[in-house]
């Protein structure tokens, strides 16, 4: 038993070996982002409000490489992406999440991890980040960095993708243009939460950035939830029904949408305010100025409770006279976009949305002399 014993300990370094971390990367390049100058025409009014991605002196040091889960057609991505970039730029280092980087440690050697529960080490390493999956792969980066964001490549291999403007099979260009600094950078709008008690406790898990939405809602409970909705601290109304919604430009295409809200341009800096249904048909959905303060109260005569969420992720029950606050956060997500985003935004929900797609018979065009999918 002992003669096992001392094999076992023996053998623990030799199963580490393979656990490549950051602990040795330099501290990432800081970027220069700048606003893009704009003149009178309508394209440059509009690039006026997109940023310029430039790396002064230097190239970036690290990227973080965020995959969608149980796709092959992702992993095989990843592969590629990943082999090129160590060819092309030996010198850049490549993080894969812990999972990720155990199932690639054969295929992938020369990748590094940050291990589970060293959350800091993104925000001090990450230069620029690449998704490949989905929109819930692009929402999942804002939750490893609880304040900025370093500037996100999104290439779509999910679903829908509403969020992502790239396609995986050009990302050779794309990330060229990210790393020689000629990249457009659109700010996406985020929200921070906070979670008080009945007593005006701020709850322990602090302020929280939100991407989509944030949201109360009935979840579980048979009966209808009451809520108090305060705008700046005035009562703005209160609602009897499944709950409330409040989101960002880029989450009025989620679950703001699916409740009635409406479709927000991304440059548009506001709030949406969007009840899910309610008892009332006269509660409609509002857009408020992204200056505006937000409370959501489950009322102390609610009959029913009430589930905080935020990105679609459970943030703990609400008892009557608790409450979540909502405001404009700091940090916006800075993503890397076409360089012509009007068109961009316009296809996407053409194409994506089937954006004001009626009936029509076999021989009707149902966008007359035009139709987008045929671009």
């Amino acid at each position: 038993m002992l003669a096992v014993t001392r094999r076992l300990f023996r053998a623990a370094p030799r199963a580490q070996r393979w656990l490549a971390t950051t602990s040795d990367i330099p501290t990432k390049t800081q970027p220069t982002i700048a606003r893009r100058a704009g003149s009178d025409s309508n394209t440059d009014r509009e690039a006026d409000q997109q940023f310029s991605l430039q790396w002064p002196g230097a190239t970036p040091k690290t990227v973080l490489i965020i995959k969608k889960a149980n796709d092959k057609q992702v992993d095989s991505a990843l592969v590629s992406i990943s082999r090129w970039l160590h060819r092309e730029y030996p010198q850049i280092n490549l993080v894969l999440e812990p999972p990720v980087h155990r199932q690639f440690r054969h295929t992938l050697p020369f990748t590094r991890t940050i291990p589970l529960g060293v959350h800091s080490e993104y925000a001090r390493t990450v230069d620029f980040v690449v998704t490949l999956g989905g929109d819930g792969t692009f929402l999942h980066v804002s939750s490893l960095f609880p304040t900025q964001v370093p500037p996100i490549i999104p290439f779509s291999m999910g679903t829908l993708g509403f969020l992502l403007p790239f396609n995986v099979s050009d990302f050779q260009n794309q990330l060229r243009r990210v790393i020689e600094g000629s990249a457009t950078l659109l700010p996406r709008m985020r929200l921070m939460y906070a979670k008080y008690s009945a007593d005006g406790a701020l709850n322990e898990r602090g302020l929280l950035n939100i991407t989509n939405e944030a949201c109360i809602h009935r979840g579980t409970y048979p009966h209808l939830t009451t809520i108090s909705c305060y705008l700046n601290d005035h009562l703005l109304t209160t609602s009897v029904g499944d709950g409330i919604i409040v989101g960002t430009p880029t989450g009025s295409t989620a679950y703001s949408l699916s409740a009635g809200g409406p479709i927000v341009h991304p440059l548009v800096s506001s709030m949406i305010v969007a009840p899910v249904c309610p008892r009332s048909l006269s509660f409609r959905p509002l857009m408020l100025p992204s200056s505006s303060i937000v409370k959501l109260q489950v009322h102390r005569q609610s009959r029913g409770r009430a589930t905080a969420y935020i990105d679609g992720r459970d943030c703990g029950e609400l008892l009557q006279g608790e409450c979540i606050e909502i405001k404009k956060s700091p940090y916006p997500l800075m993503c890397v976009n076409r360089d012509d985003l009007a068109a961009g935004w316009a296809l996407d929900i053409n194409q994506l949305l089937k954006f004001n797609r009626t009936f029509s018979y076999p021989h009707e065009a149902p966008f007359g002399d035009h139709d987008p999918d045929s671009d």
